[in-house]
């Protein structure tokens, strides 16, 4: 099934060229987290390993946007019954959106997986420093430019992407599952999936079917 998304605001309209009765299929619901601490000061924030990390958690203006994406996907049906499983980021910000996502009845807190290849592009060298001083569009990272700071490019991204997709979409026959994620792990995600560069704004979903990436191509 294909479908279009339509963005209100902080929430989604899903356009459907079938029959609402096209949501009992499988489906792969990508969120991006609610606003974050980091986002507000463009540092890069990824690595709880590295020493420069400090821990980034959502806003007040992020948890209200991840309440209101929990109303819209509690609207079109998506709830615990439906819902098989939910793979989170491992950082704060990712953690705290599936949660609250889970207390407003979307899922139940034991369908929750932290999964490191859901996790933000690794910034290597430049953790904890402000983005604006490297890049104008930090979407995009080379090969060469992430090696030369021992970070991640958009292709290792993509990679760790497809991978979980390809376990989750294996692994469960039934029902939906969500990636509650970051903004690049997002894009090349859908990209490698559907072929369209989406660059999703905190707390946006992306709907799309659950199968065998042979069959989306």
């Amino acid at each position: 099934m294909k479908c279009k998304l339509q963005w209100i605001g902080l929430c989604f309209i899903i356009l459907f060229t079938q029959s609402i009765h096209a949501l009992q299929e499988r489906h792969l619901i990508i969120i991006r987290h609610g606003q974050g601490e980091h986002n507000l000061t463009h540092e890069y924030n990824t690595n709880p390993k590295h020493p420069h990390y400090k821990e980034a958690h959502l806003t007040d203006k992020g948890q209200e946007q991840v309440k209101q994406t929990a109303e819209v996907l509690l609207n079109y049906g998506f709830d615990n019954r439906s819902i098989a499983a939910v793979y989170v980021s491992p950082l704060p910000r990712t953690v705290e959106t599936a949660e609250i996502l889970a207390e407003i009845g979307v899922f139940d807190k034991e369908k929750i997986h932290l999964e490191p290849r859901l996790i933000e592009t690794q910034a290597g060298d430049r953790e904890g420093l402000n983005k604006d001083k490297f890049t104008k569009d930090s979407w995009f990272v080379g090969i060469q430019e992430a090696k030369s700071y021992h970070g991640e490019s958009n292709e290792d991204v993509r990679k760790r992407a497809i991978a979980i997709y390809d376990d989750v979409e294996k692994q469960y026959p039934e029902g939906h599952v969500i990636f509650v994620t970051h903004g690049m792990p997002a894009m090349e995600l859908i990209d490698a999936l559907t072929k369209h560069k989406v660059k999703l704004e905190t707390a946006q979903v992306y709907l799309m079917p659950l199968s065998n990436r042979n069959k989306l191509a």
